[in-house]
């Protein structure tokens, strides 16, 4: 394994998905790309080291037929992070994606369940102090909890830094309020 990272497009040119990005590494892009599945679009500046093959590392490729795009939104601590824009659901404390902690708004002991519409960002601290408590009072999120679409998570996630691995990258994710960073 070299370390490198391939960004993967659909065949109509567009990034199969921004959340969580859809790279894969650059040898299995190499395999791809010989199977006949996917097509180099972009490569980076290094040769690959053999006597058979006479081509750059892939940096982008892109699926040689459309696949569907799944624009259903797994509950998972990035997309919570996206939708409730970074923030404690109760203290408003700025978060990073590792320091979100899931809080049961209604609490399972009281029969609330595990899905959008009960779940919400929450600091430790926060998390520590409500424990089971009812939505009442300081423990009322300040926003109702919601199932987000796709397109709704990539539009919060769109004003938050990202890191890519190329520049070759750019092109595909569209306009971008936060910063992007070119890995060196």
């Amino acid at each position: 394994m070299i370390g490198l990272r391939c960004l993967v497009l659909n065949s109509n040119y567009m990034p199969i998905s921004l959340i969580p990005i859809h790279t894969i590494c650059v040898e299995d892009a190499v395999t791809r790309v010989f199977n006949g599945t996917c097509h180099p679009v972009f490569s980076y500046d290094r040769k690959i080291q053999s006597p058979s093959v006479n081509m750059k590392w892939p940096s982008v490729i892109a699926r040689n037929q459309q696949v569907k795009a799944k624009e259903v939104v797994k509950l998972r601590r990035d997309s919570l992070f996206y939708r409730d824009h970074g923030v404690c659901a109760y203290c408003e404390k700025p978060l990073t994606i590792n320091e979100v902690t899931y809080d049961h708004v209604i609490p399972r002991r009281l029969g609330g369940q595990s899905h959008w519409e009960n779940i919400v960002s929450s600091c430790t601290h926060c998390n520590g102090l409500k424990g089971d408590k009812a939505p009442v009072g300081r423990w009322l999120p300040r926003l109702k909890p919601f199932k987000p679409t796709y397109y709704q998570l990539l539009s919060n996630r769109k004003k938050f830094p990202i890191t890519v691995d190329h520049e070759s990258w750019l092109e595909f994710l569209g306009p971008w309020e936060g910063t992007v960073t070119i890995r060196a």
